[in-house]
């Protein structure tokens, strides 16, 4: 196949080069043919005079390049730049973002290209956003960049039209309109999430494995595995310039990238690392990859994967069902699918189109929705696809897999299977498929017995809501009028046969569909893909030698400040803090700061005094939502405790992890436990009223950690781990 595909390219080639022989160099080929009937195709579209200037010598090996991809048909090599200029006498380009007229511009771009292009085609934006402008939309208080709008050319809400944009130098754009030259058999999936308890980096694994990929499966950074890949995966934190694990450790950052002689497409599941002139992008594309799916917006209220992982399981789905169609097609079906199953999500993204903004939503959902189908967007080579290249290769164990479905419903609630597990296996893992009709999803529980021991319940009030990552995994996607309810829940330890029952306890009907299987990890997954494991140190005053020093993303000097209580003596962090509590945007008060929840800047939690900052940065919080990684320095004193105010996000399935430093060198090791805030779980010291529906809390906790040895003098607190925001901590003088 690939060789037949080169020969035609030559062919081809050789074709337009006959056919364009007598041109001038650098002539006009690019089209501006008024109102015609639309064609359905491959589209251009690019500033012709724009092009020409930034790419310098380069610009006619780009112009073959664009000939080539269209097939000759020079029609469809579109020339906005020209039309715009002749109707508004300015040019169509934007100097810098944000800009107020970028979406003015970008949906004179779409209607402009209504008329020209038919919905299915694919159109490839050649050039910047600041030669061929892109949507600015701003969603309350959140701004975004976004190409995804171009996908509707007739303007419902829905899209139906592939785009892709392709950028960098003449040679990089050569190369993304080339295409691949052939599909090898590696894949390499970050994930910052344990794969067997996750479920988008487990379904694109499994989905690669059956295509026949070899996928290497990292937890930590690993160049040389992504040197050799051919397709990367992503899951996990992401901005700008790095993409990282739920620890704060970059897999890659955009000065550092390796060279990736295979041309892989990359996935990129993370927030923000497709902002107007993203250094990642740049980077990837610049050391070799073809082709780029990834979000331009930052995941609010630190929760983990918002709908995200309705996307992804559309995208998987419709990629099963037209295996030959190239990324950025599925990726648009998959949009309209997401789109479709959402009531009212398409006049939302209607009046996004119409005037980039919408700066109020009834909840969090609705904004959650817009989001996730505007924010995601493709770059670089049109053409490529996600291939089939061998037999299926084998990941797990598979100890069960169900071979036709199974349905619970008042006749029949409860079904029933065995599964043998062997020495030295691994973690078994059991993962539940269901699907119930969209009107009873709420209405539903299902109880996970294993030898008669229930394991799980889930309970789908809680669990069918979005993707929840804690000890299992839980989530679901909408899909016409059903809802395909996804659950990875790790089984017990135990040899032999194991018998497993689930049980409809609540609810109408459901059926358990294929997928649902019992996988069997092998022994040493962890220690293979790197992953970190937490681990536990057996109680809040537990001492020992630290066997391993975390990275220290932020480091500040302490300052001791009288409480006005005989005994207790607060820590001034308030250098270090470096967001305001609401930036999570879960509401309360004016949403602005501690002032409008504490009326005083010293409050009272179970009798212990605490300073807290009512204005502007009032918490210490990871920079990019993951692990809170710090170190407060020149302590100096003794105490018999330390009093923390703190809240945990992205429902934290760990505790905080601190190391305490003594002035003698020794140390202390704890944990204080964390419980996402908005669930207001004890203990809690502070409990506000919350503005949006789906957040009914915004809970402070109060955690003490006592000080084994209160005669040395602590000189620094560490901490090493834990998704939390810290707001205070005074120290109780022995």
């Amino acid at each position: 196949m690939v060789k037949k595909r080169n020969l035609m390219t030559r062919m081809a080639v050789s074709a337009f080069l006959i056919a364009l022989g007598s041109m001038i160099a650098g002539g006009q080929i690019f089209a501006d043919a008024g109102d015609k009937t639309p064609e359905k195709g491959t589209f251009i579209v690019a500033d012709q005079a724009v092009l020409k200037e930034r790419l310098g010598e380069g610009y006619e090996a780009v112009l073959d390049a664009c000939r080539v991809l269209v097939e000759g048909k020079d029609k469809r090599i579109l020339d906005p730049g020209k039309a715009y200029q002749k109707q508004f006498g300015k040019p169509l380009g934007i100097e810098r973002y944000p800009s107020e007229e970028a979406t003015e511009k970008a949906r004179w771009l779409r209607d402009w290209l209504s008329r020209r292009v038919r919905q299915g085609s694919t159109i490839v934006l050649l050039g910047d956003e600041k030669s061929v402008p892109t949507w600015q939309v701003d969603l309350a208080t959140l701004r975004l960049t976004t190409d995804s709008l171009y996908c509707d050319l007739n303007a419902d809400g829905v899209p139906e039209t592939a785009v892709s944009r392709i950028l960098g130098t003449a040679d990089v754009m050569v190369r993304q309109l080339e295409g691949k030259k052939g599909y090898g058999s590696k894949a390499a999936i970050l994930c910052s999430e344990d794969t067997r308890i996750h479920l988008e980096t487990r379904a694109f694994a499994k989905r690669l494995s059956q295509l026949g990929y070899d996928v290497a499966i990292r937890g930590v950074r690993d160049d040389e595995t992504l040197s050799s890949s051919h397709f990367i995966i992503h899951f996990g934190h992401g901005e700008p310039s790095t993409i990282s694990n739920r620890f704060g450790e970059s897999f890659v950052a955009a000065s550092a990238i390796p060279t990736l002689p295979h041309s892989p497409i990359v996935f990129v599941d993370g927030c923000g690392t497709l902002p107007v002139g993203s250094p990642l992008l740049h980077s990837f594309l610049k050391q070799g990859a073809l082709g780029y799916v990834g979000s331009t917006a930052t995941v609010q209220g630190m929760t983990p994967a918002r709908f995200t992982n309705e996307l992804v399981e559309h995208f998987l789905r419709i990629h099963a069902e037209q295996p030959r169609s190239s990324i950025p097609v599925v990726l648009t079906a998959a949009r309209a699918a997401y789109i479709q199953g959402h009531p009212s999500l398409s006049d939302k993204l209607r009046q996004v189109a119409a005037t980039g903004k919408i700066l109020a939503f009834g909840d969090e959902d609705e904004f959650t929705h817009v989001l996730t189908a505007a924010e995601w967007v493709y770059y670089g080579d049109p053409r490529a696809v996600l291939p089939k290249i061998g037999s299926p290769k084998e990941m797990s164990r598979q100890a069960f897999s169900l071979a036709k479905s199974i349905h619970l419903n008042g006749t029949n609630r409860s079904w029933q299977t065995s599964f043998e597990t062997k020495p030295n296996d691994g973690q078994a893992t059991l993962a539940l498929y269901a699907e119930v009709p969209v009107s009873d999803r709420d209405c539903f529980s299902i109880s996970v017995r294993q030898n008669d021991n229930e394991i799980s319940l889930i309970d789908s009030l809680h669990d069918t809501v979005y993707q929840r990552i804690g000890r299992d995994c839980r989530g679901g996607y909408v899909c016409g009028d059903t809802y395909r309810a996804r659950f990875l829940l790790p089984l017990s330890d135990g040899q032999g046969q194991q018998r497993l029952e689930v049980r409809l306890v609540r609810g109408i009907s459901a059926v358990l569909t294929r997928g649902t299987e019992v996988d069997v990890w092998p022994p040493d997954f962890e220690k293979k893909i790197g992953l970190r494991q937490v681990a536990r140190t057996g109680g809040p005053t537990s001492i020992r030698t630290p066997t391993r020093r975390e990275p220290t993303s932020v480091v500040g000097v302490a300052k001791l400040r009288s409480t006005g209580v005989p005994g207790f003596l607060a820590l001034d962090i308030s250098s270090m803090f470096n967001r305001p509590h609401s930036s999570v945007l879960v509401g309360g008060g004016d949403n602005a700061s501690f002032m409008t929840w504490f009326s005083e800047d010293k409050v009272s939690a179970s009798g212990v005094p605490f300073l807290v900052k009512r204005t502007g940065n009032d918490v210490l919080v990871s920079k990019n939502n993951t692990q809170n990684v710090y170190q407060i320095k020149g302590i100096e004193a003794s105490a018999r405790a330390l009093h923390f105010l703190i809240w945990g996000y992205m429902n934290p399935r760990d505790s905080a992890r601190l190391q305490i430093t003594f002035s003698n060198g020794s140390s202390q090791e704890c944990e204080l436990p964390l419980s996402e805030w908005t669930q207001a779980v004890p203990p809690i010291a502070f409990d506000f009223e919350n503005t949006i529906p789906n957040f009914k809390h915004a809970a402070v906790a109060y955690q003490v950690v006592k000080i084994a040895d209160c005669e040395k003098k602590i000189v620094s607190i560490m901490s090493t781990s834990g998704t939390y925001g810290l707001v205070a901590i005074t120290l109780e003088e022995d």
